[in-house]
């Protein structure tokens, strides 16, 4: 469609030019104007001879589908000089349809080059008559002769360049501004040479020839300048096409660098992986089987309370090791599916802090748990996913802070927030880990002095989701600092009005 609207206007200008031209030609040659060129002198002809030949050595300027650029505007201005404006139109188009037949050009490009040529050498010629320019030609006139000579310049260089940005689907503009750089300076030579041109003919003609030296000498800067646009044109796209060839070498560099990181990243969280299963998972296990194996070996040596006290070890243990699977298990899940939240309803925070308090003093009877809730705190989760955050919470207080220390739970209104607060007496957690503390498989008790247990995967689930909430999950300052660690849960208030975080 683009294309098509492109080729309708390319056309409706060529026969507008072509029409207005063809017109002014038409007014030019009625009555006895033909027939008044007729009678023009020989050097008149001789002039027009030149001009042929040089119209027909035309340089291709540097931009696709541009015309071709001659030297015979020089011997045009000196037929307008020396014989007027109607004179210098009938030569120009002569040449200008020697030059298209002998080119083989389109019947439409010839009408527009026609009509183009008599456009700007009538505007011209009229420019040159009203600044008083007359026939012969003297050092007086030679003010209207510049006049006259920079309209046609102008004139040509719009009419052309309008018609090849159309053909090519160019900006016009930046057309114009690389057409004038080009062609300027050649073509203040070939007007310049029209006066001289002129007064040498009509003193002796058969000196004529000689001048076809410097205008070839015109001509040949012309082609120069051509040249050298190109070579400009071809290096700096060279040098475009350098700097886009090393802005993707280095774009390719960083993606591989990351890419190696990320790889580097991988091997260190499935070593860490590997690490953790077969230290933690084994523990767990190797008590189960040792239970069990002694119920078996020693069936009939054991008493009731040594035998149900086997059982209750590798039930226990049987425990420990299906929560550390189920972590796993959850922890893959979250990676794979992200954080887009399921519908969350309206809840109370605080209610699901005392559920997650009463389950959390079932677990550890011998724990002193601690809650502090007030007002209903109305949040929009998911009650379940809130409850597991809490448990994650209380169960990593319990393995961390000393034996009979109070664990406190907070649930309170902070702004538009509701801030669900566990807080304990152990050894706390530098202001340096904050944040590591939350990626997988991150243990900082880790070693032979660890005595928590787990796979380092509590707190990395306990934040996606939070974060699958439209909350947050961080390690804030305990009260008073320096003893113990606070981790907060903080939930948008529904009653604020929700808004998806980011």
């Amino acid at each position: 469609m683009i294309a098509r609207r492109r080729s309708l206007g390319l056309h409706a200008y060529a026969l507008a030019v072509a029409v207005a031209g063809l017109g002014l030609l038409w007014a030019l040659g009625a009555g006895d104007g033909l027939a008044a060129v007729q009678r023009l002198p020989p050097v008149f002809w001789a002039l027009t001879v030149c001009l042929v030949v040089n119209e027909t050595a035309f340089v291709l300027l540097p931009r696709a589908g541009s015309q071709g650029a001659t030297t015979a505007e020089t011997f045009a201005f000196a037929i307008l000089l020396g014989w007027g404006t109607r004179a210098a139109v009938l030569a120009l188009v002569l040449g200008v349809l020697v030059a298209d037949v002998l080119r083989r050009a389109a019947p439409e490009k010839v009408l527009f080059n026609v009509g183009q040529y008599v456009l700007v050498m009538v505007a011209a010629g009229g420019i040159y008559e009203a600044l008083g320019g007359d026939t012969p030609f003297t050092a007086g006139q030679l003010p209207a002769f510049v006049v006259a000579a920079t309209a046609f310049f102008a004139g040509n260089l719009v009419l052309v360049t309008a018609v090849t940005s159309l053909a090519n689907g160019r900006d016009f503009p930046a057309d114009l501004r690389d057409c004038l750089r080009v062609e300027a300076r050649p073509f203040a030579m070939v007007f310049g040479m029209a006066p001289i041109m002129l007064v040498v003919a009509e003193a002796q003609v058969a000196l004529l020839p000689l001048l076809l030296l410097p205008t070839l000498a015109v001509w040949a800067a012309l082609k120069a300048a051509v040249q050298a646009d190109e070579r400009r044109t071809s290096a700096e796209a060279a040098a475009e096409q350098a700097r886009t060839v090393a802005d993707e070498h280095a774009r390719l560099a960083a993606a591989e660098h990351e890419l190696v990181e990320r790889l580097r990243e991988s091997d260190r969280l499935k070593d860490d992986l590997l690490a953790a299963v077969s230290h933690e998972l084994r523990t767990p296990l190797a008590g189960m089987l040792g239970a069990l194996a002694t119920l078996s070996a020693r069936e009939g040596q054991l008493t009731d309370p040594q035998r149900q006290e086997l059982i209750g070890m590798a039930v226990r243990q049987g425990d420990r090791l299906k929560v550390q699977i189920e972590q796993l298990l959850l922890a893959a899940r979250l990676e794979r599916s992200g954080h887009e939240p399921a519908e969350r309803p309206v809840v109370d925070a605080a209610a699901v802090a005392r559920d997650a308090v009463a389950a959390a003093r079932k677990t550890y009877p011998a724990r002193q748990i601690l809650l502090e809730a007030g007002e209903a705190l109305p949040v929009r989760a998911v009650p379940e996913a809130v409850l597991q955050v809490m448990g994650n919470l209380l169960d990593n207080a319990a393995k961390h802070a000393p034996d009979k220390a109070p664990i406190r739970v907070q649930a309170r209104r902070a702004g538009a927030l509701a801030v669900l607060a566990v807080e304990d007496t152990g050894p706390g957690v530098p202001e340096t880990d904050r944040e590591r503390i939350f990626e997988r498989f991150t243990m900082l008790d880790s070693g032979a002095t660890r005595q928590a247990g787990g796979v380092g995967l509590g707190l990395y689930i306990a934040r996606q989701l939070a974060q699958a909430q439209g909350g947050e999950l961080l390690a804030a300052d305990p009260t008073p600092p320096g003893t113990g660690a606070r981790f907060e849960l903080r939930l948008p208030m529904a009653e604020l009005g929700y808004r998806r975080p980011g």
